[in-house]
């Protein structure tokens, strides 16, 4: 019976749907992880670099695109009653662009009461109510232009309440002003997100292809074979 491989020379292949040659998936968890973070970083990772970069681009490009349309509002996260931001679950996919959102939610709601380095990007809209830094509160008014400076009331220890004019919170502001792009932007971001999902198994799984007589029972398309000279870059 021939010795098997010694660890070092075993590698994890997927099979290529154009031609059946090869393709190293290294290790997949890491690929999947890094194609996560950034769309496309996992098959560069994988030497995939064609694939990769179309990945790259088109799902940034979306996620930019959605955002630029959006005006820069429609990526946050908020778990507030009545203002759950469901929207966001899908946006998340898009990794590491989207992580920052959650950083200012959780400054702004927390004891600090504004955004990290008081920056408002990916900041969760303003409910009615809600208590802000003083600082935060002169940075909306300048370049916010929803905001004045009669929407804030001053508290006692120096912090500032959104109490604007209008009944409703910051969120009923941008959805005036933007009109059908607030949505537009949701889901431009959204499908950029959740396409990545796919760009993240395609990493783990390398690429699907049609299920023939040779697969074996489970249609499992990996192999576990000697590293391949070959077909590593598709």
């Amino acid at each position: 019976m021939a010795p098997s491989p010694p660890p070092s020379a075993v590698r994890r292949v997927a099979i290529s749907p154009d031609d059946g040659s090869a393709i190293d998936l290294r290790n997949p968890a890491l690929a999947a992880a890094l194609s996560w973070l950034i769309p496309g970083l996992g098959q560069l990772y994988q030497r995939r670099t064609f694939k990769g970069v179309i990945f790259l681009v088109a799902l940034l490009g979306t996620f930019l695109a959605g955002m630029w349309i959006g005006g820069g509002n429609v990526v946050y996260a908020s778990w507030r009653p009545g203002e759950k931001r469901w929207a966001f679950l899908g946006q998340a996919g898009i990794g590491v662009a989207a992580i920052p959102a959650l950083i200012q939610s959780s400054s702004v709601g927390g004891v600090a009461r504004q955004p990290l380095a008081n920056l408002p990007w990916l900041v969760p809209p303003l409910s009615r109510g809600q208590a802000v830094s003083e600082a935060f509160a002169r940075r909306l008014v300048a370049t916010d232009p929803d905001v004045g400076v009669g929407d804030f009331r001053r508290q006692p220890g120096g912090e500032m309440r959104y109490e604007p004019k209008h009944s409703g919170g910051q969120l009923s502001l941008w959805q005036r002003r933007l009109g059908r792009f607030f949505d537009i932007g949701t889901l431009y971001t959204m499908l950029a997100g959740l396409l990545n999902l796919l760009v993240v198994y395609d990493a783990w799984a390398g690429p699907m292809r049609p299920v023939s007589p040779d697969d074996d029972e489970d249609g499992d398309q990996d192999k576990t074979a000697p590293a391949p000279g070959r077909g590593a870059g598709r």
